[in-house]
């Protein structure tokens, strides 16, 4: 039953279709029998003209069919301050939807990094469905606060995370660090979104020189408990981004108005901005064209 009742009420609750959830559950339906009838990866389009392959199973990229934006604040503001001339590194990318978000919708260049070879092979199909290949450039690796390698789970979907040994359920992947992966002379404003299951305290340890660089100027990161498994604690990651000069804040995308919080959420991400950023970051926003998800305009 609650395999049933979780994409019910998350339709029912979403931004951009509790006011019309018929057509929400009506695209949940056709997915859920169109996949299982194919049992194939299948081409939906989404919105402004791209496309995603996806497959049943994917259940967090799914989302995209059901809800238009499933990380509704993270992808809106990602999509209102992005342009063409800025960079995005998309850490933790999964099949890819925010890289698709940024150089698909925004026609920006971007990194993406993600550990999982089977997951990897899908967003970069989904790099090439999309045709923007000459814009992404695509690591199959994983990123800590060293050069390393390290074991990952390889069957959690979108939440596969490093683990200490080797099992039948593991796969061992190359790490780097942030700050070897950066371009080199890197000018452009650059937004970062960091999901890595509770790892990110070492991610930011390894790109500890970009941190306090010019260039970055925010930072969308999961924070929800999963630092536990690693014997940290998710308040190190927010302590860390507020010693290098970041703040929280929530973003309201139909009003596109920025509010300073003093607690980091632990069930959904966090957006953290430079505090020498802020106030050109609203003109930014405000500024950016609209976006049609769905049936609505933001």
């Amino acid at each position: 039953m609650n395999k049933i009742l979780i994409p019910i009420i998350y339709i029912l609750n979403h931004p951009l279709t509790k006011g019309n959830p018929i057509a929400g559950f009506l695209r949940f339906l056709n997915w859920q029998l169109k996949s299982r009838l194919a049992k194939k990866t299948l081409d939906v389009n989404w919105i402004e003209n791209l496309k995603l392959s996806l497959s049943q199973g994917m259940h967090g990229a799914t989302g995209c069919i059901y809800v238009g934006l499933p990380e509704f604040r993270d992808m809106a503001f990602l999509l209102h301050y992005l342009k063409k001339d800025s960079f995005f590194i998309d850490i933790g990318a999964n099949i890819g939807v925010y890289t698709l978000l940024a150089s698909g919708v925004k026609k920006c260049n971007s990194i993406c990094i993600e550990p999982i070879p089977k997951t990897f092979n899908s967003l970069k199909k989904n790099i090439t469905l999309n045709n923007i290949d000459d814009k992404v450039t695509s690591l199959n690796i994983g990123l800590s606060k060293e050069k390393s390698n390290l074991y990952f789970t390889k069957d959690k979907d979108t939440v596969n995370h490093v683990v200490d040994n080797e099992s039948k359920n593991t796969i061992k992947v190359d790490v780097d660090t942030l700050d070897n992966i950066i371009p080199k002379n890197l000018s452009l404003d650059t937004l970062i979104k960091l999901d890595v299951e509770g790892f990110e305290y070492n991610v930011l340890k390894g790109g500890s020189k970009f941190l306090q660089t010019k260039q970055l100027k925010a930072i969308i990161v999961e924070l929800n408990g999963s630092s536990d498994r690693y014997g940290f604690k998710d308040s190190m990651v927010d302590e860390e981004l507020v010693k290098n000069g970041f703040s929280k804040f929530d973003y309201n995308p139909f009003d596109r108005s920025l509010t300073k919080i003093t607690q980091f959420h632990n069930e959904e991400n966090t957006l953290y901005i430079k505090n020498s950023e802020v106030e050109s970051i609203k003109i930014r926003i405000k500024s950016a064209k609209p976006i049609k998800v769905l049936n609505k305009i933001i």
